[in-house]
């Protein structure tokens, strides 16, 4: 019986196991099992060393492993060898190839939960710098047919329309998770601009000036850097708002969320019952759109599924398993 794994530490509320066994479910793969694995950051190259030995058929990777496994595994793929964070490990070539999911997966937030990707209510086509998924692995059909359940949609809750390119778009933090959403912007940004459409420039805001810098540099042209005691100022005026610290995850608030402007567009990669206090305050100061991690963490795991086992996921059936409405198509 296959049997894949997520690891990371402290690992207490994963969905990883109810997302993935979905997706098996859906494919078919009926004999297959997933696991969460609470390994220490001591304890990783054994659990790499589980894969190499086929114990394992696959792992995902959580805080606070994702850096230090670029550096164990064989062979890096795009993105994980521009980013040097690796949130997916798989055998292949003869040895352990390290993948990065959490890129197309932040895409496909801003995308269609945002709709970021848009200028006015025009869509980046195929063609347009990125085509909805990169690296390209989707569900049945691509991601935009496969199977988006509308019930229960709440207009407030997704970017309808277009985004006309303006700031201030703000990223707080500077860990592994925000690595991926400095690229993602990076790439949106060229979407974009392949189709004259202008984007502001990102800017990072953390606590360390040498991770700052590490990850303005991902983020694009224009990329501007600043330290954590700007971050409520700078929030109070963002008119988009990428939130990747642990702040939210604590139930801890984020500097300026009580002066978020209306209109403003904002994800939180944290999710949960305690990580909604920034996307509620973005929904009561009339957030054209305010999500949390969910859709980007499904996202992400729909292409790890297909790395760990060659099969097409089922991202419905992945989202259902964890009760996130997808948006329409049209959305």
């Amino acid at each position: 019986m296959p049997v894949a794994a997520v690891l990371g530490w402290p690992l207490a509320h994963t969905l990883s196991p109810r997302l993935h066994q979905a997706a098996y479910q859906a494919a078919g793969l009926h004999g297959w099992r997933y696991e969460a694995r609470p390994t220490r950051p001591e304890e990783l190259p054994a659990g790499l060393g589980l894969v190499r030995s086929g114990e394992l058929a696959g792992v995902n990777l959580t805080t606070p492993h994702k850096e230090a496994a670029a550096a164990l595994v064989d062979r890096l793929e795009p993105p994980a060898d521009a980013l040097a964070a690796v949130n997916t490990v798989w055998p292949a070539y003869g040895g352990l190839v390290g993948g990065n999911t959490d890129v197309a997966g932040v895409l496909w937030a801003l995308d269609r939960q945002l709709g970021l990707a848009r200028g006015g209510d025009q869509a980046v086509p195929p063609g347009g710098g990125w085509d909805g998924g990169d690296p390209a692995v989707r569900p049945r059909g691509g991601w935009d047919s496969a199977g988006w359940d509308s019930a229960g949609w709440d207009s407030g809750g997704w970017g309808g329309g277009g985004w006309d390119g303006g700031g201030p778009a703000v990223l707080l933090g500077t860990g592994g998770a925000a690595l991926a959403v400095a690229l993602a912007w990076a790439r949106l940004a060229e979407a974009r601009a392949g189709r004259a459409l202008p984007t502001s420039p990102l800017t990072v805001v953390g606590r360390d000036p040498a991770r700052v810098t590490l990850v303005a540099r991902l983020a694009g042209p224009g990329a501007a850097r600043l330290g954590w005691d700007a971050a409520a100022d700078l929030v109070g005026r963002a008119r988009v708002v990428v939130q990747a610290t642990t702040l939210t995850a604590r139930g801890e608030p984020v500097p300026g969320q009580d002066k978020l402007v209306p209109g403003v567009r904002l994800l939180d990669l944290n999710y949960g019952l305690h990580a909604q206090g920034l996307v509620a305050a973005a929904r009561a100061a009339g957030a054209r759109a305010a999500v949390d991690g969910l859709g980007m963490l499904c996202a992400q795991a729909a292409e790890a599924m297909t790395r760990h086992t060659g099969a097409r996921a089922d991202l419905a059936a992945m989202a259902a398993a964890v009760g996130l409405t997808l948006p329409p198509p049209d959305a």
